[in-house]
């Protein structure tokens, strides 16, 4: 599901986040997303550096100190062909995303059998000066 975030000088954007140098630009990251689902005080968040589509945000929405492999499937997801597989889902519509968001849990479940599965929902937002910012807000499952 691709949704639009708020605007990032709206009364819903509380912080923002640097991307990695030399570029430092500071990326809106939301109070909620989704809408109703507070983002936590002490979210784990990377920002990757800019892309031909913009910036990826990855959210990590559960305890402090994630296990290590949720640490390696956010790295992971931070990758260029993790980014490319989070636009491909995002064009091509729910059906892909739900694949793309099995796929992922899939892999978590089999291969990471000691990491807590996750939730995750991407969404898409765009900054004041135009430039995309496609968010993967993953959160464990109760």
């Amino acid at each position: 599901m691709a949704d639009t975030l708020p605007n990032p000088a709206s009364d819903n954007t509380t912080r923002f986040e640097a991307a990695p140098d030399p570029d430092g630009t500071l990326i809106p990251i939301p109070s909620e997303a989704p809408q109703g689902k507070a983002i936590r005080d002490d979210a784990q968040i990377s920002v990757s550096a800019r892309q031909d589509n913009g910036y990826y945000v990855t959210i990590y929405n559960g305890p402090p100190d994630p296990p290590s492999d949720v640490n390696d499937f956010i790295n992971d997801l931070l990758t260029e062909a993790g980014m490319k597989a989070i636009e491909d889902a995002l064009l091509d519509g729910a059906p892909a995303v739900l694949g793309f968001l099995a796929s992922a849990a899939g892999v978590l479940a089999s291969v990471l059998t000691t990491s807590p599965l996750l939730n995750e929902q991407l969404f898409r937002g765009v900054m004041d000066d135009g430039t995309n910012v496609t968010y993967v807000v993953l959160t464990p499952k109760n």
